[in-house]
């Protein structure tokens, strides 16, 4: 049975993949929305969407939320579950690290190398194919007791 550590581990892992879901489709939205407008395509339906600056600064909260939250995982991990090695565990850890760098990178090159469009696009859909594909190989490969 699980302990209430474990429940708290686990609500906060669904709850990253959540909030990084919805970045990645705010970052298809992004895009689409450049491509409409790079390529002057009359879609009646951009005019509902709020202007690309609205929409970068969306999903830039969303992935500030998202390694906050990712934090907490990591180190609610490494607490949980200590011994690493013995678990098989350090995989899904240094993924996740790999994840949380990129993640982190992304909102650094935004406030000092001012990355928007096509590159912020790029490493949030990276970077939450990172943490989707852990937490889903997580949940299929799960053994069970």
């Amino acid at each position: 049975m699980a302990s209430c550590a474990e429940f708290i581990h686990f609500f906060l892992s669904t709850l990253v993949l959540i909030v990084l879901g919805i970045a990645a489709f705010q970052a298809l939205l992004i895009a689409s929305q450049e491509w409409i407008l790079k390529h002057k395509q009359a879609i009646d339906l951009i005019r509902f969407f709020p202007p690309l600056e609205v929409m970068e600064s969306y999903l830039f909260i969303l992935i500030s939320v998202a390694v906050i939250l990712l934090t907490l995982v990591l180190v609610s991990s490494l607490v949980l579950f200590h011994p690493i090695a013995v678990e098989g565990l350090w995989k899904k850890i240094s993924l996740s690290i790999v994840a949380w760098l990129i993640l982190l990178m992304l909102l650094i090159g935004r406030s000092y190398f001012g990355w928007r469009g096509k590159i912020a696009v790029r490493w949030t859909l990276v970077g939450v194919s990172l943490i989707s594909g852990i937490y889903l190989g997580a949940i299929l490969f799960m053994p069970t007791v």
